[in-house]
Formats: structure tokens, sequence, C-alpha cells
């Protein structure tokens, strides 16, 4: 029988595999420029700067996804048949993230570019969400270990964060493009470190209780 620290081994192996499927697939949205005799290669590229700027976009989104997804499987070392659906919950996001990237890659400059990126704002909202899912779940079954009530409550809090500010996205994105990637930098910049965010959390909420216990 497996012991409580490999029942989740399987699932983060599978879950690795999705993730580095995805972000492979993003590279097939970019085309090998066709430079003729009296043109340059650079112009090319240059031309197709928004294809590579969407690359960058879909590429660091699944990558923090990853990043968060790991630091997760850090904390959660039992599952059950709910997280594993949960869980796929979250691969399918994953996984519908490279065609997302590619609307905005074909459609942005266009008559089309609102819907192109309300739609990847959307699947981000939804990523948001389904890791918020993931772990509220884990945390509130009780399949967490290793770690001390406070740190567990930071973590809970830092995921609740993600579909108020994946979803503040997705709405904003109706009505200014240049906000919505300002947001998205910033929410990157948040979940791309987890650990050292949620320690932080951590130290404010100590010295928060140490000031009310002082007073």
């Amino acid at each position: 029988m497996e012991n409580n620290s490999k029942e989740t081994s399987r699932i983060e192996a599978f879950s690795d595999g999705v993730f580095a499927i995805a972000i492979t697939l993003l590279v097939l949205d970019i085309h090998l420029p066709l430079a003729k005799d009296n043109e340059s290669l650079f112009q090319l590229l240059l031309n197709d700067r928004i294809t590579f700027l969407s690359f960058l976009i879909g590429f660091f989104t699944i990558l923090v996804c990853w990043i968060n997804h790991h630091y997760m499987f850090e904390l959660i070392s039992k599952n059950n048949g709910m997280l594993i659906l949960l869980n796929g919950f979250k691969l399918l996001i994953v996984s519908f993230t490279p065609f997302a990237t590619a609307l905005i890659s074909k459609y942005i400059g266009t008559a089309n570019q609102q819907t192109a990126i309300s739609i990847y704002a959307l699947n981000f909202f939804l990523m948001g969400l389904a890791m918020t899912c993931l772990w509220c779940y884990a945390y509130r079954k009780g399949l967490t270990t290793g770690t001390s009530k406070e740190n567990l409550k930071a973590v809970t809090k830092l995921y609740l964060l993600a579909p108020v500010l994946s979803g503040t996205i997705f709405i904003i994105s109706f009505i200014s493009i240049l906000i919505s990637f300002i947001l998205f930098v910033i929410m990157f910049l948040i979940f791309v470190f987890p650990k050292h965010f949620v320690a932080r959390l951590e130290n404010y909420n100590v010295n928060l209780y140490m000031k009310v216990i002082d007073s």
C-alpha cells in the first residue's frame, strides 16, 4: 500500500505531461518566415511580432499555472475521486490555452480583436477558478498535510484571490484592453512566486494579531 506522501504522485505526473504538451503546442502558431532575395528577414520577423507576443503571453500563463499547481501539490498529500475530477477541470482549461492564445495572434488589430481578447480573458478566469476550486476542496476535506494552520489559511487567501482578479480582468476586457493587460501583469507578478506571497500574508496576519494583543 502506498504511503500518503505518494498518493498524489500519479496525479502530478499526468498533470506535468499535460502542461508540457500544452506549453509545446504554443510554438506551433509560430511559422518559419520565408524571405525572398529582396526581402529582409528581420522585417518579416518584426511583422510577425504579435505572434511572438501571443506566444509569450500563453507561455507565461501556462508556466504560472504550473508553478501554482506544483506548489499546491507540495501541500496536498492525499487524493480522492473529486480531487481528481477538479484537477481534470484545471487541465481542461490548460489544454484550451494554446487555442485561446492563437486567437489573440490571429485577430489582434482586426475588427474581431475584442472578441479574441475576451475569450482569452475568460480562459484566464476559468483557470483561476479551477485553481481555487482545487485548493479549497483539498483544504476543506483535509487532504493537505505537513504545514501549520496559519500557513494553510494564508494559502487559501491567496487562491481565493485568483478568481477575483481574473474575473475582474475578464470584465474589464470589454472596456479597456490596456487596463486588462496591466492587470494580467500584476496577477502574474503575484502568482509567479506563490510561496513568497503566502509568507507575506502569514507575516501580515501575525503582525496584525500582535497589534490586537498589545492594544
